[in-house]
């Protein structure tokens, strides 16, 4: 299943393409990844004759900023800096190599890292780039400072080798995205209904209440539910449940989130709506089910009802829960009057 964002348009799905997977996880790793650039080459310029000069110190310096950033800034602010580190990090290497005429292996090594980290944080698009900009730079160093034939052979090896690594991280990542993305999906529908979870109805509930609009939302239970599971076994329930979800749906608009709270209670939010219009719609939801019985095969009709609780958005209604507690309210008050009607909240 293709993950992509469906609400975007062409230059959002690409700045998609090229983002981090799991930008938290991208950015603690992108500084990991340049601090042990920053602290090998300072040990390795310490330690040899050439030492560090200027130039180098600037380079690291650099780094040393662009990682302390992604470190102290929130998540959502230093996404696009994630993306740019790697790249951040191919032009420090170059820089490095160039300033030390180095196109050894310490000179080489460094730029497998950018590649191995686009690969396991980014995004197809975004490892490709990082891949080919790595390439780009490793043949810059390398037939630049070494023969021809050695160039070419090392840059040869190199780009298998980059592109096998890239390549197999890469796959994994994305078949890790699309699991955890099916994961998420079945976490959020009922199997048996096909309405979402209780976990999504809270959800969308918070968010309607904290906007403050004319929100409302209807609680429903199949009436003597327990009475349809013992005529007609679990089947015959299961199949009641679902068939009052699909008529709850028929009556919904795309805007409403119809959801399954648990055992046979269902529930309908529904948005920009006002108080009037609410009342009305979910007096339809009881008339529809009383005249639409659900038919059985072998030809057998079972007459169903519910019992509604309808809570609306008032100035007492300051939380998700305010909201719930007057439906449920409601509908105990539908059920003591004799089911098969909806009540309204005081």
């Amino acid at each position: 299943m293709d993950s992509t964002p469906r609400t975007v348009g062409r230059k959002g799905a690409l700045l998609w393409s090229l983002s981090a997977r799991n930008p938290r996880s991208a950015r603690l790793w992108a500084a990991v990844a340049l601090m042990t650039t920053i602290v090998t080459c300072l040990v390795s310029g310490a330690t040899t004759m050439g030492g560090l000069h200027s130039a180098k110190i600037i380079a690291l310096l650099g780094l040393g900023a662009l990682s302390a950033v992604l470190l102290s800034l929130p998540v959502e602010r230093t996404a696009p800096l994630v993306v740019l580190a790697p790249l951040a990090g191919v032009g420090a290497v170059v820089w490095l190599d160039v300033l030390s005429h180095d196109a050894g292996v310490t000179g080489q090594v460094f730029f497998v890292v950018p590649v191995v980290w686009a690969a396991a944080q980014l995004r197809f698009a975004g490892a490709l780039v990082v891949t080919v900009a790595t390439l780009t730079g490793e043949a810059v160093v390398v037939f630049t400072f070494l023969p021809i034939d050695q160039a070419v052979t090392d840059f040869a090896y190199l780009t298998v080798l980059l592109l096998l690594v890239g390549g197999v991280l890469t796959r994994a990542g994305a078949t890790q995205e699309r699991l955890v993305e099916q994961l998420r999906l079945q976490a959020g529908v009922d199997p048996l209904t096909g309405l979402v979870t209780r976990r999504v109805l809270d959800s969308a509930t918070e968010a309607a209440v904290r906007a403050t609009g004319n929100t409302a939302l209807v609680v429903i239970d199949l009436d003597r539910f327990k009475a349809v599971n013992d005529t007609f076994g679990h089947l015959g329930g299961d199949a009641a449940l679902a068939h009052v979800a699909n008529l709850l749906t028929g009556c919904c608009r795309d805007g409403d989130v119809v959801a399954r709270m648990g055992g046979d209670e269902l529930a309908v939010l529904m948005l920009d709506c006002t108080a009037e219009t609410a009342a009305r719609r979910a007096q339809a939801f009881v008339d529809v089910v009383r005249r639409t019985p659900l038919q059985l095969p072998g030809g057998v009709v079972v007459p169903l009802s519910i019992s509604a609780g309808l809570s609306s958005m008032t100035l007492g209604v300051t939380r998700a829960e305010d909201l719930y507690a007057r439906a449920d309210s409601a509908l105990y008050e539908a059920k003591r009057a004799g089911r098969d009607r909806l009540a309204h909240a005081a």
